[in-house]
């Protein structure tokens, strides 16, 4: 299963959504993604029966503006360069909130990895794509992860590699292992982002293929 946390044009109100065959189907019962990928396996599937079956709307994928999947309430940890940082809550963002320039920084870096969601048990819930943005003296600026929150059963059994490519050229290569070693034990949210691209100028765009996680591009410096 595919999910996503989406701003709906009826409403414009952030709404989970299943996605298939192109499009994202909005869950009619207006339940929080977390809450929903933390129900029990048959509650989920449930869920996702729900959605396809009695959408609330059905959007075009590429025309939906997808949200953060999942709003963290307390610091997120992000394995980066052999350490791990963490990123205060408002950091975290969706793969349509863009990368915008900090005041003074001439361009960004961008690591990419995965990001691993467990429930309230410890249960693995799904992983998304991550993408961690720094100025070239390695400030963080924002945590992009997305654009679906990926279960188990949908994701596989292989590892997981995660490319970054810009002008047509592979920047930065990650390769994480399969049984989530890289995540943060006990926590909700965490991510890893072991690969990092060259300094990228404004206007440039990163194209990010995170394999079975889904892929999203976002140019350097744009505002969502």
């Amino acid at each position: 299963m595919r999910w996503v946390t989406y701003l709906s044009p009826s409403g414009g109100t952030e709404r989970s959504g299943v996605i298939d065959d192109g499009c994202v189907f909005g869950h009619p019962g207006g339940v929080g993604l977390a809450e929903l990928l933390d129900a029990d396996p048959a509650g989920l599937a449930a869920a996702h029966t729900e959605a396809l079956d009695a959408p609330l709307e059905i959007i075009v994928e590429f025309e939906t503006r997808l949200c953060v999947p999942v709003r963290p309430d307390r610091p997120v940890p992000v394995a980066a360069d052999g350490g791990r940082l963490h990123l205060a809550p408002e950091l975290v963002h969706g793969t349509d909130d863009g990368a915008p320039l900090p005041p003074g920084a001439s361009g960004l870096t961008a690591s990419v990895g995965a990001a691993e969601l467990h429930g309230a048990s410890g249960r693995l819930l799904g992983r998304t794509a991550a993408c961690l943005w720094r100025t070239p003296d390695g400030a963080p600026v924002r945590l992009s992860i997305g654009p679906a929150v990926v279960t188990p059963d949908e994701q596989g059994t292989g590892p997981l590699r995660v490319t970054a490519e810009a002008d047509g050229a592979v920047l930065a290569a990650a390769d994480l292992p399969a049984d989530g070693s890289w995540a943060e034990p006990g926590e909700r949210l965490s991510a890893a982002v072991p690969a990092t691209t060259r300094p990228l100028e404004p206007g440039e765009e990163l194209f990010v293929d995170a394999g079975p996680l889904g892929e999203f591009e976002i140019r350097v410096g744009a505002e969502a």
